[in-house]
């Protein structure tokens, strides 16, 4: 059986000596723009699924509603809002939009293609990690404490880098108009795309009500911080290669009416760069209770190891469900 003392050694013994040349998992982060009342937006939300079920804990899905009557808004988010692009429309790593169902049109422009600009982009080489580690600060869950290391793979002198934090909730939903969704995808509708939009995936859409009642939605951002232009003093100069720097920062809920259950809450952490306004790295966590021991939340693998345990030392023999465990030597979260 592991003790606590033995499973911290565990933990430390993981990391890499400073100066030791690694590699870096890259995540690809879309920020998708949408609305209760925009009626092309449920493709966006389809768009999101399939990605979340081809790429798991790969991507970070955001999704950013907008509008007068949207009762999801937050004031921090709609400077980001792309004028001239409409809803729905995705940014990925704030390098361009693009649809969130079709992408860049590579399948064509009325079925699922953006899995294709997400492949390619976690194809790329990452020049940062990024950890993040997120606890409640209090035992009124008035705040959250986000932690995060991050790595460099270069000298630099010049930190041109700064973190951007969100807070994202699942399943929000509410009664009255403005929380439902239109569907211009209803073959009631008389709307074109009810024709268009032929595929498989969008047949919920198609059997639905112009307008659908009883929605939930997933992937809020519910609030931020720094989320334009990343947080001032976030990365420190000089930066030294594989030398992990470490930021922490509270994020708030209190007064935040859009928050409904903060169960289902979870953090994400952005690493900007301030010269091109593209994300570098990201990662996405669970958030702790207060006073837990903080670990690592990141991707496990769909299937066990023999080196993936649970806390009491045993060894998996089957797929493990969400919760805390120890792989390779060391506490995660899996949060799927």
């Amino acid at each position: 059986m592991l003790t606590m003392l033995t499973t911290a050694l565990l933990m430390l013994s993981c990391f890499p000596a400073v100066g030791q040349a690694q590699s870096f998992e890259r995540r690809a982060v879309v920020e998708e723009f949408t609305g209760t009342w925009c009626g092309n937006c449920p493709r966006g939300m389809v768009g999101l699924q399939r990605l979340d079920e081809q790429f798991g804990e790969r991507v970070i899905l955001v999704a950013v509603h907008s509008g007068d009557a949207e009762p999801m808004v937050i004031p921090t988010y709609p400077s980001l809002v792309p004028a001239g692009h409409g809803v729905p429309s995705c940014n990925l790593n704030r390098k361009g939009y693009l649809d969130p169902y079709s992408g860049g049109g590579t399948r064509g422009a009325f079925h699922y293609g953006i899995d294709v600009e997400v492949a390619y982009e976690l194809e790329q080489k990452a020049e940062a990690d990024v950890k993040l580690t997120a606890q409640w600060n209090d035992t009124q869950q008035w705040d959250v404490r986000f932690t995060a290391t991050t790595t460099f793979d270069h000298n630099s002198d010049d930190a041109h880098y700064r973190l951007a934090f969100i807070l994202v909730e699942d399943g929000l939903s509410g009664t009255g108009a403005n929380w439902m969704q239109e569907n211009y995808f209803s073959t009631a509708s008389g709307y074109a795309d009810s024709q268009n939009y032929t595929d498989d995936d969008m047949t919920f859409w198609r059997d639905a009500a112009p307008r659908v009642e009883n929605m939930e939605y997933d992937h809020v951002a519910v609030n931020t911080l720094g989320i334009k232009d990343g947080i001032a003093g976030s990365i420190k100069t000089p930066i030294t290669a594989y030398s992990p720097q470490v930021y922490s920062s509270l994020v708030t809920t209190l007064n935040v009416k859009v928050i409904q259950d903060k169960s289902r809450l979870s953090a994400v952490a952005l690493l900007l760069n301030t010269q091109t306004g593209e994300i570098v790295n990201a990662a996405q966590a669970a958030i702790l209770p207060y006073g837990s021991d903080a670990v690592t939340s990141v991707a496990m693998p769909s299937q066990p190891t023999d080196l993936v345990h649970d806390l009491q030392g045993r060894t998996l023999s089957g797929t493990p469900t969400k919760g805390l465990y120890i792989m390779n030597n060391r506490k995660y979260i899996k949060n799927r």
